[in-house]
């Protein structure tokens, strides 16, 4: 069991962070291209707003319910069985759609920097890793975070200004033009990117200082924000519209833009996905650690080692169900989207609805 109160503000902001931002940058750029062409960082904007909305309510269904674990929450609220059914649900649903993130991630791998590494290898390692890692309990994943946000980050950040060079932002205008519709519906494929946010259920009751919560969800949020409207508008303005929804992994391509007279930067994409994997698995490891610690709660397993052992087999199998990249981004796959969304609608605005007439009966018979 995890003490109470040992996350500090930095803590909080970073896990939020790098939660969200996962193996979706690489191709999230071709997706909403699909959409809005080379607006897609309106789209982008939208979403950080729906993020934004989305974490403070889950700490409102959080502190309403007293800062306690989300599967204490559920069976206050809906009762022990259909509470802990919801719960796995979520637990259930959000590893799935890790697994087919992991799947889409191995292909990256494999096509640019692991090209004689066979799939099946690349995933399995990637679990294990995650599971590991999990073993450890939340302060360790959390330390993790902080750690790598630096790692990730700043390398990151000076690849990026080394693509200005090539970029063209004439290449985004005319700004907007496209339905209304259009942006709403690409922004609701980046939330589904953001799934990340799901730990925020189980970082806030351990945080230390509970009324800075408000401001840190706010700075993430932002954070994330940025970040992805900054790739959207530098994959625009370094290919065009086109290309950027033809590509299966735009980020990838504008980032092999990056070149030096001098050679230095030879292979500059090889050090792009090693830091990548980093990032990914930091990613990776906090949604499987939120799957494992859900999935421990709901049955009362002893240790959450054991949980995230349960589960390897599970992710393994659902991320080798597609038989290709192609197959992940198929239609066939939106059925995941929807139950997604439908159970996020159940544990966050049934959850909210629930308790805050539990709240407020229990005012009313108090008075």
């Amino acid at each position: 069991m995890e003490k109470k109160g040992f996350i500090e503000e930095f803590a909080l902001f970073v896990s939020l962070s790098v939660s969200m931002i996962g193996v979706g940058i690489f191709y999230a750029p071709s997706i909403v291209a699909k959409y809005v062409g080379p607006s897609g960082w309106i789209s982008a904007l939208i979403t950080g707003v729906e993020i934004l909305i989305i974490l403070y309510l889950i700490y409102k269904v959080i502190s309403l319910n007293k800062f306690k674990d989300l599967t204490f929450i559920l069976t206050s609220n809906y009762g022990r069985l259909i509470g802990k059914i919801v719960a796995v649900a979520y637990s259930i649903l959000t590893l799935i759609v890790l697994a087919l993130s992991l799947r889409t991630f191995s292909e990256v791998i494999s096509m640019y920097l692991l090209k004689n590494t066979p799939t099946e290898v690349i995933i399995a390692t990637f679990i294990f890793i995650g599971m590991y890692l999990s073993r450890g309990g939340l302060a360790n994943v959390v330390h993790f975070n902080e750690i790598v946000f630096w790692i990730m980050f700043v390398p990151i950040g000076i690849m990026l200004l080394l693509t200005l060079p090539a970029a063209d932002f004439s290449n985004l205008l005319p700004i907007g033009g496209y339905p209304v519709k259009d942006y709403f519906l690409s922004s609701f494929e980046i939330l589904f990117l953001f799934n990340g946010f799901s730990m925020a259920f189980i970082l806030m009751p351990y945080v230390k200082k509970r009324k800075k919560i408000k401001s840190v969800i706010f700075k993430s949020s932002i954070f994330v924000t940025i970040f992805y409207i900054i790739i959207l508008i530098l994959v625009s303005a370094t290919l065009s519209s086109v290309q950027t929804a033809d590509s299966i992994f735009p980020t990838i391509t504008m980032l092999q833009s990056i070149s030096s007279s001098s050679g230095i930067l030879e292979k500059w994409d090889s050090l792009i996905m090693a830091l990548w994997v980093i990032f990914y698995f930091t990613s990776f490891a906090n949604i499987y650690y939120f799957s494992s610690i859900i999935l421990k709660d709901v049955f009362n397993i002893e240790d959450v080692r054991i949980s995230s052992m349960i589960y390897v087999p599970i992710v393994y199998l659902a991320a080798m169900i597609p038989e290709n990249i192609i197959d992940v981004r198929n239609l066939r796959f939106n059925y995941l989207r929807v139950g997604f969304i439908g159970v996020l609608l159940i544990i966050i605005g049934l959850t909210l609805a629930v308790s805050l007439f539990r709240v407020r009966r229990r005012s009313v018979s108090e008075k």
